[in-house]
């Protein structure tokens, strides 16, 4: 059904939204890409680094199209409503819509409650991104071997959801459809907790002391401290119960690794490095 798309609406060109467009082209997607966002110049640049044909403030006339057309809304997750309700009297079979964003239960509930045609929404959250951020840190390959979820309702339009996961599949990454509810258990705990627990690494470490000392390991397991603070702070807003959960779970770990280090309990120490470490193989190795 992807084939059939002639035109890609990217609702917000920045790091994401210009990964999508840069990476469609890159897969000869023959059709126009047109980039909707407030700034000029982030439009400008979007076009300059090759991602969007086109871009306007105007999301009406880039979604005004004879042919078929799917709409990535890459906006943070706490405004996504606001350009559901810009998309609503616009729309009609063939044109379809997805999102970018990193929950799903906010983000499918605004489409739902704002969409006249909701049938035709396929929430979606790309498991990939990057601590830069803006158009001109785009990568036409940052979704390729990647999953990105798609969270249809049970009374989407098959050609929707066909539509969309071909437009995923195009840019390389690996589909995996579950619930919303899913969705959002899962990434408090593989995506958010990670981020969390960046941000509080950063922080102890500067509590403690100079960061002369810092090197890679430091910089590697900060790195999502870097990442768009208000867009994070949306995230964690919007999936705050799971997150609180995943939290809560760490805290005990936490507690449970304070008391084997004061004690000094290194057998227990090694078999909790070990079996960390199994854990983290086995995913590396695509267990």
């Amino acid at each position: 059904m992807f084939d059939a798309v002639s035109r890609v609406v990217i609702v917000g060109t920045g790091l994401v939204g210009a990964s999508v467009g840069l990476g469609l082209k890159r897969a000869g997607f023959t059709g126009r890409v047109v980039g909707v966002g407030r700034t000029p110049a982030t439009l400008e640049t979007a076009k300059r680094v090759g991602a969007i044909d086109e871009g306007t403030a105007d999301l009406a006339e880039a979604v005004t199209h004879d042919g078929k057309l799917v709409v990535v809304v890459c906006v943070p997750v706490g405004t996504m409503g606001e350009v559901f309700r810009g998309l609503a009297p616009h729309q009609r079979r063939g044109l379809y819509v997805t999102d970018a964003g990193s929950t799903k239960l906010s983000v499918a509930a605004d489409g739902r409650r704002y969409l006249t045609q909701p049938q035709f929404f396929v929430p979606a959250h790309p498991m990939a991104g990057s601590e830069r951020s803006g158009p001109e840190a785009a990568d036409g390959g940052l979704f390729r071997g990647r999953p990105c979820v798609l969270c249809p309702h049970d009374d989407a339009a098959d050609d929707a959801v066909s539509a969309v996961r071909g437009m995923w599949e195009a840019l390389g990454a690996t589909i995996h459809v579950m619930t919303a509810d899913q969705h959002d258990k899962q990434v408090a705990a593989v995506s958010h907790l990670p981020h969390l627990v960046a941000v509080l690494l950063a922080h102890t470490a500067d509590d403690l002391g100079p960061l002369g000392l810092a090197s890679t390991g430091f910089r590697d397991t900060t790195r999502l401290a870097s990442s768009n603070p208000p867009m994070r702070t949306d995230i964690v807003a919007a999936n705050a119960k799971p997150i609180g959960e995943a939290l809560d779970r760490l805290a005990a770990n936490l507690n449970e690794l304070r008391g084997l280090v004061r004690k000094g309990r290194t057998d227990d120490l090694l078999d909790l490095f070990t079996d960390a470490a199994a854990i983290r193989d086995a995913w590396l190795d695509g267990g």
